[in-house]
C-alpha cells in the first residue's frame, strides 16, 4: 500500500492518496500509526489534518492517527493554489476533506501583522490604508465557523487607520490593534468585537505618531506598546507604554531610544526592550528601575522574548538568537528572526531567509522548515508555550496552523 500511495502522489493524485492514507490510519494503533509515517519519510507532498480530525481535536479529544498530520489549513484558496500548481483539483473533494470552514472569498488586503488564540480559534490580522480606496482595519477569522468579520471595518470600533501590530491575549479572550491613526490603541472582546477602551490620545502618546507594536504580559493584566519610530530620525526616543488590558489605566510609561519591540514578562514585573547603542534594557515594574541592562553583539536585534520569570532575556536578530540574563549563550540560525515563543523547553524562534522558513529551539536544533516563495510577505505567530506555529500567505492565501512537537493534546506517553 505504501508503494501505491506513493506511485499516486508521483503521478499527480497526491491529495487523493492523502486521503486514503488518512482514512487507513483512522483504525491503527499508534505503535502502527508511528511505523506508517516512518515508512512514509518519503512522502512527496502536504499532511494536513482532515476537517473530521480537526473537530475532535478543537473539542479537546486526541487520537493516535493525528501524529500523522503536520498542518491544518483553516482558510484556503484551493482553487488558486491548484491552478498555480498546475495539478488536478476537485472543489467536492476538497469540501469534504478541510470542511466549509477552510473554504472562503478570497481576501485582497496587504496585512502587516497576525496574532492567534491559543486553542486557534481567532485570528487576527491588521491591515494598512490602501491609497484612497479604503481604510486599513482589523480583520478576525473564526475557525469554528469560517467567517471572516469585516463588515466593521470602517466603523469607529474597528477603525484603526493604518494598522501596524496585533495581539491577542493569552487566555484567547482580547484582542488588541495599534495603529498610526485614529484609535492607535484598541482592544475588543472576542467573540463578539465589543470594543473595551481605544486610546487616540494617550498623554504620552507623540503627536500624529501611532503605535507600531503591541503585546499582552504573559497572564493577559497588562499591555505594551511602543510608538512608531520618527521617520527622519529613527534613532529619536519613542514613547512605551504599560496599561492595564481591560481598561486602559496606565501603569508605567518611558521616553527612551527603542529599537523594535518591548516585552512583559508573565506577571508583568519586568519589562525588557533593545535601547540606544544595542543595550537590553531591563525594568521593574511599576516604578521603572533599570535592574539590568545586557550587552548584545548580534546584528538587527529588534524581537525580544522573557522568560515566565524574567530572569532571561533572549534576543533575535539577523543569523540567530541570543540568550542574556540568567541562561547565556548565542544560538545560530539562517535568515532574520520573526516570531519568538517561550516553549516549555525555553526559547523557540522562527527564522526567514531568501527560500524557506524555520523553527528552532534554544539548542538550535530545527523544529519545521518549509520552502517558501515570498519571506517577506510571510505573518506568522506562535500559540502560547509554542505547540503550534501559524502562518498566513497572501497569494495564494492561507491561513495554515502548524502543529509543532510535542502536541499539547497528546497524552504523554504519546508525545
Amino acid at each position: 500500500m505504501i508503494e501505491q500511495w506513493l506511485a499516486m502522489a508521483g503521478d499527480g493524485r497526491e491529495f487523493e492518496a492523502w486521503d486514503e492514507i488518512t482514512r487507513h490510519a483512522e483504525e491503527l494503533p499508534e505503535e502502527e500509526v508511528r511505523a506508517l509515517i516512518t515508512a512514509l519519510a518519503d512522502w512527496p507532498g502536504r499532511r494536513p489534518m482532515p476537517h473530521r480530525w480537526w473537530e475532535r481535536r478543537s473539542r479537546g479529544e486526541w487520537a493516535p492517527c493525528f501524529l500523522l498530520a503536520d498542518h491544518r489549513v483553516l482558510y484556503g484558496d484551493f482553487d488558486t493554489r491548484a491552478a498555480l500548481e498546475d495539478r488536478p483539483y476537485d472543489p467536492d473533494a476538497h469540501e469534504e476533506f478541510y470542511g466549509t470552514s477552510a473554504m472562503d472569498d478570497g481576501l485582497f488586503s496587504e496585512f502587516n501583522a497576525i496574532a492567534v488564540s491559543p486553542d486557534l480559534r481567532w485570528t487576527a490580522l491588521v491591515s494598512a490604508a490602501e491609497g484612497n480606496t479604503s481604510s486599513g482595519g482589523l480583520e478576525v477569522f473564526d475557525a469554528e465557523t469560517g467567517a471572516w468579520d469585516t463588515d466593521g471595518v470602517q466603523a469607529d470600533d474597528h477603525y484603526i487607520g493604518w494598522g501596524e501590530d496585533v495581539a491577542v491575549s493569552p487566555d484567547g479572550s482580547l484582542v488588541a490593534a495599534a495603529g498610526r491613526f485614529d484609535h492607535q490603541v484598541t482592544v475588543w472582546r472576542v467573540p463578539r468585537l465589543e470594543r473595551l477602551w481605544a486610546a487616540g490620545s494617550w498623554p504620552t502618546a507623540l503627536k500624529g505618531a501611532g503605535y507600531s507594536h503591541i503585546g499582552f504580559s504573559g497572564d493577559g493584566e497588562l499591555i505594551v506598546a511602543v510608538s512608531c519610530a520618527t521617520p527622519w530620525d529613527e534613532t529619536a526616543e519613542r514613547h512605551v507604554v504599560v496599561a492595564d488590558s481591560e481598561t486602559g489605566d496606565i501603569t508605567f510609561t518611558t521616553a527612551t531610544g527603542v529599537a523594535g519591540h518591548a516585552v512583559l514578562d508573565h506577571s508583568g514585573t519586568r519589562l525588557a526592550l533593545v535601547g540606544p547603542d544595542g543595550d537590553v534594557l531591563i525594568y521593574r515594574l511599576p516604578d521603572g528601575e533599570i535592574v539590568a541592562r545586557h550587552r548584545t553583539a548580534l546584528p538587527g536585534a529588534d524581537t525580544l522574548l522573557l522568560s515566565p520569570e524574567g530572569d532571561t532575556v533572549v534576543a533575535g536578530g539577523d543569523g540567530g538568537m541570543e540568550l542574556l540574563g540568567r541562561a547565556t549563550g548565542r544560538v545560530r540560525a539562517e535568515g532574520t528572526c520573526r516570531a519568538m515563543t517561550w516553549s516549555p523547553d525555553g526559547p523557540r524562534a522562527l527564522f526567514t531567509s531568501e527560500e524557506s522558513a524555520t523553527v528552532i529551539d534554544g539548542k538550535g536544533r530545527a523544529l519545521w522548515t518549509r520552502h517558501i516563495e515570498d519571506p517577506g510577505g510571510l505573518l506568522a505567530a506562535f500559540t502560547p508555550g509554542g505547540h503550534t506555529l501559524l502562518t498566513f500567505e497572501s497569494y495564494p492565501a492561507e491561513l495554515t496552523a502548524w502543529f509543532l512537537t510535542p502536541d499539547p493534546l497528546a497524552p504523554e506517553e504519546a508525545v
